[in-house]
Parts: C-alpha cells; structure tokens; sequence
C-alpha cells in the first residue's frame, strides 16, 4: 500500500509505527510511540544503541475489521438532566422510534442524553432543573447490545462514549454545518483512518521531543542565583548554552582546602571595612597599646629592684635598729626620761634638733636657755642636752638613715610603677574568654608589683625572683607591643585607603565566592551544558519531522480521494435526488492528513447565501444521510426535530426516507410536528416495525407514555382544566367570573369534540390522520348513539353561544353564562361519558 511504500523510504522509526498501525488498524498506543521514540533517539545516535533493526515493510494491503452492530434497548432511570420527571422508560423499537411531543415538554433533555453520549457536532452542555434547591447529579441507565452481547451503561455526564460515537445525529443546529463549513467526516475507514493515526504518531514523537528538549532547559533551577551579578563568573553562568567553553570555565573554580579560610578572612575584612569599624578597631588597639607600655615600664622598673641588696639591707637595717636601741637604752639609763625613749620620743629629739639648728641659723640660739621654756639650765639639764647631742651624732643612727635611704630607693622604684591601665585592663578581662594573648603576662607583672609593694611597705623580705619572673613577662609585653603597633599601623593604612582597599576586598571576596561557587556547582553546570547541546541536537532533528506529516497527508489526500470522496459523492447524490434537495457541486479537500468536504453553489457560493432554510435543510439531511452511510451503518441514526421549517411535501419525502432507512437500520425520531409524526406511523401501519411515545408536561417535564399516535388534546388534561375554571369562577365576582364561565364553555365544547372523536366514534376519523380506520368501525357502541348524541349536541350549542369563536343573535347575544349552569352542563357530559363506557 501507499503507506508501506513511503515508510520503506524513511528511518526505521518510521517504518516501526507504519508497521504498527497497518497491523492494528487503531491509534497508536502511548507505549509503542515510547519505543518508536526510544528508537529514533537510538537511530540518531543520541542514545547508545539497543534496540533491534527495523526491516523493509510489506506492500499488501489489509482489509477493515468488521465493526459489530449497536442497538439501543432501553434509556431509563434518567436523573440531574433539566427538569425531566423521574421514572420515565423509553425503550427504541429496532426499527422507528418515534418521541413525539410539544415545544417545552422535555424532548430535549433525551436528546441531549443521546448527542452527550455520542459527543456529536452539535453537543452542549447538560444543565439540570435551574429551578430546584440542590441540583441533582446528572445519570441515566442504558441498556443496548454491541452484536450479539447485552452491555448496560450506567452513564453519569460522560461526553463521548464509546460505543455511542458512532450514532449518527442530526438537529437544526447541524444544518449550517452541514450546508456551509469544510466539514470532516464522522466516520473514517481504517484503511484511511491509519493516516490520521500516522499524523497524530508524528505529531506524537515530536512532541515528546519537545518534552524532553523542555526537561533539558535549565528553566527555575536556581543555578543563576548561586552566583553573584557582577562578577567575572556571572555572565558565564548567566550565558550558559551548547557553545559554552567548558574548559575555560573550569579554570576559574576554586577548590583548593585554603577557600573556605580565605572567604572567611575577606568576609571579617569586608564587615570591617563595611561597617567602618576601623577606628573603633584603631581605639581599641591604642588602649592595648597603652597597656602595654604601661606594663612594659613596669616590667622595666620591676628589673631595677634588686632582691638581694633589698633582703641584705632590710637584714642590716633590722641589726642596726637593735644597735640602736641598745645604745640609746645605756645613754639615756640615768637621765630621769619620764618613759622608755622610743620612736615618738625619737621625734621629739629631732625636732627639737631641727629647731636649734633653725636659731643657730638665725644667730639668736642661747645654748644656756632651754629651747622649749626658755629658762636658764642648770648642770643636770646641759648635761642631758649634751646626751641628746652624743644621741644625736651616733654612727648607728648615721648607718640607719643609709639603709633607710637605700631600702627607700628600692621601694620608690616600685612605688613609681603607673598601673592604672593594667588595672582596669585585667578587670575588664579577668572574666572574659576573649583574653588576649598577652592577659596573663601582665596580670603577672601586677601581682609582682602588688608583691613588692606589700613587702616593701610592711619591711618584709622578698621571696620571688623578680628579675627572673619580670624578665619573662617582659619578653612577652614587647612581642605583643610591638605586633600592636605593626596592626595599628595596618589599620591607620586601611583607614586612610577605606573606600578603595572596601571595593578591593568585596571584589575580591566576590570573586572568590564565585569561583568556590563555581567549583561546587560544576556537576549541575556540566549537566546544563551538555543537555544544551543535546536541545540543539534534538532542534535540529525535528526539523524535517513535519515534513514527514506533510508527507502522509499528501498521502492521505489520494488515498481520501480513492476511498471517501468518490463513494461520498455518488451516496450524497442519490440522498439529494430522494429528497428533491438543490444540485450543487462538492468540493473535497483535506488538511493534516483528514478528508474533508465543501459544498458550493455556482462554483463559489455559499449555499447558505442562496438557498432558502427549507432547502438548507433537506441538503443537510442528504449530506448527513450521506456521511451516515459511507462506512455501512451500524449505530443508531437520531433526528431532532428534523422537517422544522418544511412544507407538507417536503415533510412527506423526509418521512418516506426516514421510513426507508428504518427498515434496516435502527432509528430514533424526536418531534412536535403532528403532521411528520402522523406520516410516519402511516407509512409503518403495515409492518409495525414502529413504536411510539407520548412526551408531556401534565405532570412534570418529559413524561413518557407509550401511545398508538398524537393527540392534540386529552379528555384527561381537559378535565383539569375545566374543574379548575369552576373552581376560580366560584371565587371572583362581576366581569371576573364571567370570563372565567366564558373561558369554561370554550374547554367544554373542546371536551365534546375530543369526546366524539376518541371515545364516541373511537378515532375512525381524525384531524391530523390521512386516512379513515375502518377496521375501528366495530368498537363504536351504536346503541348509546340515539341517548348520547341529543345531548352531547345540545350541550356543544349551548358552549358555541358563550365563546367568542361564535356570533349571537341580538336577543341572547346579553345573556352572561352562570357558574350553576356550567357546573350543570359539566355535570351532564360526565354522565354522557359513563354511559359511553357502560358504567350507567
């Protein structure tokens, strides 16, 4: 066939599917256009092949399967669908099914059922009763047999389901599709339905990929967001495509074990600088500078005091004290002192001392007065003055004053020492787990110095070392000044240069960042890059794939012309002349593969531009009878409403078509034209190859009663009518009530007529039948005629005078109706009607 031999032509893929969907005859699955896929990616090298050859194809052609018959059975249980009543039954005659019905009594909610099921053109959307609190979920109950097996269908709102699609439907709103637009067939042969299908498996593998192309774009991944807009990296990343320098990139990623320390040392350089931290930085450094030349000094005038000669003349001067008291104990033994001379006693003779040498000084000292009264001295006294002289001049007292002057020396040394810094430093620290480096070499010098001052304020020995001990901290003091004074500088530097060493270091840690970034991410940048090439690839690829669907299209148009276009033109001729629709030409034409048709007139009219809406319609109904038989029916065929806006000619040749399409296929017919109903059941009188049911709104919509034929009007709704005129009447006054007794004569006198002619004369002759019911002639009771007729008659004229249908001579013409007379009248042919069916 044509499609084998294209496909020989072509890759294995395509002869993969081809092959598949000759084989088949049906759509191609979604797993075959998986491997059909999984084998063109393999073909064209993109993936490692795997998959086994595809051969040549064979060229003979298939025949198509037998499709089995649909045959509806029963619609029932319909509930949710408009306001139709429930409990209503319609069981399909496997011939004609005639639902016959007024405007507005629910014909439409079964057709809806019908045109949602098989999904046809003109299918809209199902509401249920607007009218009601809580709407009802839409279902129905569906018996039907598929060839010889019972199936039933519990259908809850489903558009187009299978086996339904294949009922052919036709409605008023068909009728421009059908006259005007490039329509499409329904029903395609499968031997011309595996082009559709081939399309639809190209159009398929593309799309797949452009999935799989749209699963390889980088789209939301965050990848960008990794890096930081205005570095060197960023337009790398931003750019990222097939044509990217993977190697080139790779040379800026850094991963070496220093990175992360690195970041972190640019990162406090850049908070510093950011925030300007710098001179609280500098403060900070110059107290710590401060401290430790403080602490410096104190090391240096700790070195100056030496332990041994303090311990030697703190010893001396202890032995020169004892001397001394010794000395002065002897010398002052006999001298009549009022107390043991001791230390105040001591000052009292120096001041004294101090205070003669001030007169000497002055040139008016009297060695022979007493200094303090002033009184002449006699022996006893001079010679206590000339003790306090010898007292005065003693070589231990000399020796004292020397070791008192040394020992002083060395503990001003230590006195001298400013702490003040160190002081308040280890206070601030000693409770801190930040202590700097140098905390424990200071705090040591100031316990040193609080050491030495004890000990030389309370004259006690020094045990420490302090040059050793001095010496130590000292060492570490200047370390650590002279690393202070090289960081003060540094951030002097980086004070005057802030702005530029700030955009410097955030440069670099940017930079930094993005190339840590970089090495991090390369894995996931890789990836982009390589499923960038393979998008590039898989572009390029499908490039010539709608070439290949044009390909089968073209293909489709012969075979099309071939197996469609032909037998529809010679089928829609025959349905044209059968219903005396207008000649025209069809146009076939075809798009992505599908056969279409186009109806014109002259050659480049719209028939819809020329033709009356009666010639409209019978050339839909040729075109859709057409469309139905092409492929052979097997599915029921539904009109709605199909002869609206046709005269009774026009009615009679649709009727006689429909009636001749019935006798082998199943129909369903949907109307409220009495007259198409009538001559329907007419042309079936024969074989009764025909049901018929009754649709009205007596007690809710779409009520359904199975029925012989129409009626215009029923004993039983008349009956309704009139009990509840009377009943109104009896409830107004003047004009009121007398229009509403008017209104009651008219129905009454509709009552005789339905009366004489279904029940009386038991429908030997009706108004909307073509023909006389002899064989009905049998049941009419003549015997009741003679008492029944009289009054019926007299009933009938009396009713004429009081409707407005009627003329009246001048002496009746005011005399008004009563509610007695028509309750009178009513009452009488009741009677009339009981007699009749022989209960009187």
């Amino acid at each position: 066939m044509l499609l084998a031999e294209w496909a020989n032509q072509n890759d294995e893929w395509v002869r993969f599917l081809v092959a598949e969907v000759i084989s088949t005859g049906r759509a191609i699955s979604d797993s075959t256009i998986e491997m059909a896929y999984q084998l063109f990616r393999q073909e064209k090298s993109i993936d490692r092949r795997e998959l086994p050859p595809v051969g040549l194809l064979s060229t003979e052609a298939r025949r198509d399967e037998a499709v089995p018959p649909l045959l509806l059975k029963k619609l029932g249980n319909v509930r949710g669908v408009n306001a139709l009543v429930a409990g209503a039954v319609i069981e399909p005659h496997e011939g004609l099914t005639i639902l016959y019905g007024e405007n507005g009594t629910g014909k439409t909610g079964y057709s809806r059922i019908f045109k949602a099921l098989a999904d046809s053109r003109t299918a809209d959307a199902i509401l249920g009763n607007i009218e009601a609190e809580a709407e009802e979920d839409r279902s129905a109950t569906l018996e039907y047999t598929l060839g010889s097996a019972a199936e039933v269908l519990q259908w809850t709102g489903e558009q187009g389901v299978s086996p339904f699609t294949r009922m052919s439907i036709f409605d008023t709103p068909a009728v421009s599709t059908h006259v005007d637009e490039d329509l499409a067939y329904v029903y395609v042969p499968a031997s011309l339905a595996i082009f559709n299908h081939m399309v639809a498996a190209i159009q398929a593998v593309v799309a797949r990929l452009d999935a799989a192309a749209k699963l390889l774009q980088p789209g939301n991944s965050g990848l960008l967001n990794r890096f930081q807009r205005g570095s060197a990296i960023y337009p790398l990343i931003e750019t990222l495509g097939a044509s990217t320098d993977l190697s080139d990139l790779r040379s800026r990623a850094a991963s070496d074990d220093s990175v992360e320390g690195r970041i972190e040392s640019l990162t406090q350089a850049v908070a510093a600088l950011s925030a300007n931290t710098i001179s609280v930085q500098i403060n900070l450094k110059k107290r710590d500078r401060r401290v430790l030349e403080e602490a410096l000094r104190a090391a240096e005038s700790l070195l100056l005091f030496d332990t041994t000669v303090f311990n030697n003349e703190l010893s001396k001067r202890a032995r020169l004290i004892a001397d001394y008291e010794t000395f002065r104990s002897q010398l002052f033994a006999a001298a009549d002192l009022p107390a043991e001379p001791d230390d105040t006693w001591s000052r009292f003779v120096d001041a004294g001392e101090a205070y003669r040498q001030h007169l000497v000084g002055l040139g008016v000292h009297d060695a022979s007065r007493c200094l303090y009264c002033r009184q002449p001295m006699g022996t006893a006294a001079q010679e206590l003055i000339s003790r306090y002289a010898s007292y005065l001049e003693d070589k231990i007292s000399a020796d004292i004053r020397d070791s008192d002057g040394v020992l002083g020396r060395l503990a001003n040394a230590v006195t001298s020492i400013q702490s003040n810094e160190i002081v308040s430093f280890i206070k601030e620290f000693e409770d801190r787990d930040d202590k700097p480096a140098f905390f424990t070499s200071i705090t040591v010098l100031d316990e040193l110095r609080r050491a030495l001052l004890s000990a030389t304020s309370a004259g006690h020995p020094v045990d420490a070392d302090v040059r050793q001990v001095a010496t130590a901290a000292k060492t570490v003091v200047v370390a650590a000044l002279g690393a202070c004074v090289d960081d003060i500088e540094a951030l002097e530097l980086q004070s005057q240069n802030r702005v530029q060493a700030l955009s410097d270091k955030q440069r670099e840690l940017l930079e930094l960042k993005d190339s840590a970034e970089l090495a991090k991410s390369w894995p996931l940048i890789e990836t982009a890059v390589n499923n960038a090439k393979e998008v590039d690839r898989l572009g390029a690829l499908k490039r010539p794939l709608p070439a290949l669907a044009r390909a089968v299209t073209a293909l489709a148009k012969t075979a099309s012309d071939e197996l469609i276009n032909q037998s529809f033109d010679t089928l829609f001729l025959e349905e044209c002349e059968a219903l005396r629709a207008p000649t025209l030409k069809v146009q076939f034409v075809g798009r992505e593969g599908k056969a279409q048709r186009r109806k014109v007139l002259s050659g480049r009219h719209k028939p819809s531009k020329v033709l009356s809406e009666g010639e409209q319609k019978v050339l839909a109904i040729a075109d859709f009878l057409a469309e139905a038989r092409l492929a052979g029916i097997t599915a029921p065929i539904i009109f709605d409403d199909p002869v609206s806006s046709l005269d009774h000619r026009r009615v009679n040749e649709v009727a006689q078509r429909i009636a001749r399409l019935a006798e082998n296929n199943q129909v369903i017919v949907f109307t409220h034209d009495v007259l198409f109903a009538t001559t329907l059941l007419a042309l079936f009188e024969t074989t009764k190859r025909c049901v018929y049911y009754q649709i009205t709104d007596e007690d809710g919509k779409g009520k359904v009663t199975h029925a012989t034929g129409p009626r215009w009007d029923t004993l039983s709704g008349i009956r309704g009518k009139i009990n509840s005129i009377i009943q109104a009447a009896k409830g107004q006054d003047g004009e009121a009530r007398d229009a509403l007794v008017r209104a009651g004569y008219g129905w009454l006198r509709s009552w005789c007529e339905v009366f004489t002619e279904t029940e009386l004369l038991q429908g030997v002759t009706q108004r909307y039948q073509p023909n006389v019911g002899m064989t009905r002639l049998p049941k009419i009771n003549t015997s009741k005629l003679g008492t029944i007729v009289p009054v019926l008659t007299e009933v009938f004229e009396e009713a004429c005078r009081y409707i407005d249908g009627h003329s009246q001579p001048l002496p009746t013409l005011g005399v008004s109706p009563t509610v007695g007379g028509l309750e009178q009248h009513w009452a009488q042919l009741q009677d009339l009607k009981k007699q009749n069916d022989g209960r009187t």
